[in-house]
């Protein structure tokens, strides 16, 4: 689970965004996710995750103190790894992706999702090209997606965050670091 500090502790309806204990902000809208060092109409620092359901993919932009900006674009292992499971009859919107969406939203701290969006498209990227990727996603749609989704329906948060919290570092320290010193 996510530090206290991590928790929302109030709705802004000026901004429209949620706010936790630090200060720093949330705003969802149905494609995308903010997260502000301060609130919406006064950010220092911001990270928007802007979401094209159709194509699976998201851009991350960043705009930090001082105006400086950097945008990536990239894929999400979980989205891919429900596509591969699916194939053809893949929802963006499935029961799976939904809870897992709710979980991030409200469990999940904003260190972590920055860290996610900023590994995941290199997964994708290292998993695709890898002879046995369709296996890789079957494992994480059974080992990591299914099983978080029923621990989230029996609300246990804290064992789903775990989960979570180790695929992403397993998956960095196996794929992502040794494409780095490679």
């Amino acid at each position: 689970m996510s530090e206290d500090k991590d928790r929302i502790v109030r709705f802004d309806e000026k901004t429209n965004s949620y706010v936790n204990a630090r200060g720093e902000a949330l705003k969802f809208t149905p494609n995308s996710m903010s997260m502000y060092s301060n609130t919406p109409d006064k950010p220092h620092a911001a990270t928007h995750i802007n979401v094209d359901h159709e194509n699976g993919t998201f851009t991350v932009t960043t705009h930090e103190e001082g105006g400086k900006s950097s945008s990536q674009t990239g894929k999400c292992y979980l989205t891919t790894a429900c596509m591969k499971h699916y194939m053809e009859k893949f929802d963006d919107n499935c029961y799976y992706l939904d809870m897992l969406r709710w979980f991030r939203d409200n469990y999940v701290s904003l260190k972590d999702k920055e860290m996610y969006y900023k590994i995941a498209p290199k997964v994708v990227e290292i998993l695709d090209k890898l002879d046995n990727s369709n296996e890789l996603y079957n494992e994480i749609y059974k080992d990591v997606i299914q099983k978080c989704v029923r621990l989230i329906e029996m609300g246990k948060y804290k064992e789903t965050y775990d989960i979570y919290k180790r695929n992403v570092l397993e998956l960095e320290n196996k794929y992502v670091k040794k494409l780095v010193l490679n």
